[in-house]
């Protein structure tokens, strides 16, 4: 078992390290499997009439977490209600998994895995529970930017006898955030109208162009979701527009900074680009 101290651990919505307002007094002792990376996926083959093996590319698996403590209560009513509230936090469907941990607080979306544990003596509990993260990534902190098309308005320049000048206003239409974790991050994105087919270009190693037909037409309050993890394009959050992609440069929050560039068709004064990425460690 790894200890993490100081620590705070949050699952649906119970903080598994505090003191409530009811007195009930939660403690957790020990935490496995958040501290440490998953494992791979790597297989081997041997090859032939040579040594060593053939492997395709590795993926990490699943990351399982366990944690163990005791919960205090001033009545054993107390004490039964708070047993009962952490079966339910340890839910069968998705719950946010939060651990605090040397100032810096990350998250995971898990599933329960195992059983939920107690052993009650009076007013006190021991606890232990087991749940498991499909996405073994932990992330951290979401970042938000936006951008218009790029385009430049206005300047001039009057040949008096002391030059004169006025600065001409520039959209740069690129939108830049940082990783601050050491995995690639998810990232969504938000094209709001009007535009004309819209063109989201991730510069870098990793990069790529999502490119959309000019015969997708955005008007006024219309906008896409892109989801670049699922691969998936809806106009205003409901139909499919995945079939007016052109070019599919699907995108992930790389370590570092990133770049996310927006052109279109056609311009249009009111199309906007609004990138969320999410910074993620191993």
């Amino acid at each position: 078992m790894v200890i993490i101290s100081p620590s705070y651990l949050d699952l649906g919505g119970i903080t598994l390290t505090a003191l409530e307002a009811s007195g009930v007094q939660w403690i957790t002792e020990t935490v496995d499997g958040w501290e440490g990376s998953p494992s791979s996926t790597l297989k081997g083959v041997q090859r032939p009439r040579g040594h060593g093996s053939w492997a395709g590319n590795a993926y990490f698996t699943e990351r399982s977490v366990a944690a163990a403590g005791r919960v205090f209560a001033p009545t054993a009513a107390l004490l039964s209600d708070a047993i009962d509230r952490l079966n339910n936090a340890v839910a069968l469907d998705d719950q946010v998994l939060t651990v605090t941990e040397s100032g810096r607080t990350r998250h995971c979306v898990v599933r329960r895995a195992g059983d939920v544990i107690s052993s009650t003596t009076d007013l006190v509990a021991a606890w232990s529970i087991q749940v498991v993260s499909l996405d073994p990534r932990k992330l951290g902190a979401t970042k938000t930017a936006s951008t218009q098309l790029p385009s430049t308005s206005g300047g001039l320049t009057v040949p008096f006898t002391v030059p004169f000048s006025i600065d001409a206003t520039q959209v740069s239409g690129q939108v830049m955030l940082t990783n601050s974790g050491n995995t690639a991050g998810p990232v969504t994105a938000r094209i709001d109208g009007p535009c004309v087919g819209p063109v989201v270009t991730h510069k870098g190693a990793n990069g790529g162009a999502l490119v959309f037909a000019a015969s997708l037409v955005l008007g006024a309050g219309e906008w896409l979701d892109i989801d670049y993890g699922k691969r998936q394009v809806l106009a205003n959050g409901q139909a499919s527009r995945n079939g007016y992609i052109t070019a599919r440069g699907w995108s992930t929050f790389e370590p570092g900074a990133n770049t996310w560039s927006f052109t279109a068709a056609s311009y249009t004064a009111g199309a906007q680009l609004t990138i969320t990425a999410t910074s993620a460690d191993k």
